[in-house]
């Protein structure tokens, strides 16, 4: 089944009049929700040592007071997870954000595989929002983002690739030891093609950093940057290459 949409994967910070509206305490709802997730096989996050890393993972099953969870293929990651006082996991389901808090976290094993076990959450965040609007972008057809040194010359300062892009920003990810992105960096004139529909040129603004580790094992530095002062023009653009990301995902599933 396709998806409609994809929900960034980052921590949720609410106010607390925000917590009390989103949060969701029946365990029976809690239990339904993360069956689902471990049911349509929703990508996860999930956060350790202090929330300044995370790696992808995947929830496995659930029971009345457990919760399984993949390990990375790193084992120096699930020893620094095994080490945190505090776990966030974060993933989705019915395209709505979910989200909550373990405070204690094991290695077993479930159904004779090497997995994370958390205690059953006893509340979760449940959160739908216009602006989590993202799309992943298909492997098979790669974008990146070309951030020229000064505007208006052609030496290239970097070209990372996006991972997911929506209305409000993109995703970028690049090497592990990276040090040009830097939280309330702005980069002016970046160039994204987008295929079919043209050259979207915009400002963006890093917001986050995070290191993470993907499914087949390699480190990445993931920076989330927002458009800043997007025209109407290029917003029209975007809107385009977005709608028929969708259009194409509908078609083939």
């Amino acid at each position: 089944m396709a998806k409609e949409k994809e929900i960034p994967l980052k921590i949720e910070l609410l106010s607390d009049g925000e917590d009390s509206e989103f949060r969701i305490h029946s365990n029976i709802e809690i239990q339904s929700i993360l069956r689902g997730i471990a049911r349509t096989r929703s990508l996860a996050a999930l956060y350790y040592d202090d929330e300044n890393d995370f790696i992808m993972t995947s929830l496995l099953g659930v029971d009345e007071q457990n919760v399984w969870l993949d390990v990375s293929p790193r084992e120096t990651d699930n020893l620094r997870i095994l080490a945190s006082n505090k776990i966030i996991f974060v993933s989705s389901y019915l395209q709505v954000k979910v989200q909550f808090v373990a405070h204690s976290i094991e290695s077993t094993c479930f159904k004779n595989k090497k997995t994370f076990c958390l205690p059953m959450p006893n509340s979760l965040l449940h959160i739908q929002r216009r602006d989590y609007f993202r799309l992943l972008v298909p492997v098979k057809k790669p974008l990146t983002c070309v951030i020229p040194t000064k505007p208006g010359t052609p030496v290239l300062k970097c070209c990372p690739t996006i991972m997911d892009i929506g209305g409000g920003g993109v995703a970028l990810v690049c090497e592990e030891h990276d040090t040009e992105f830097q939280p309330g960096k702005v980069y002016s004139v970046c160039n994204i093609q987008l295929p079919n529909v043209g050259l979207l040129t915009a400002t963006i603004l890093v917001k986050n950093i995070f290191i993470i580790t993907m499914h087949n094992g390699e480190v990445k530095k993931r920076a989330g940057c927002e458009f800043i002062h997007l025209n109407g023009t290029m917003a029209i653009l975007l809107q385009r290459y977005l709608t028929h990301l969708q259009s194409e995902r509908l078609t083939h599933g």
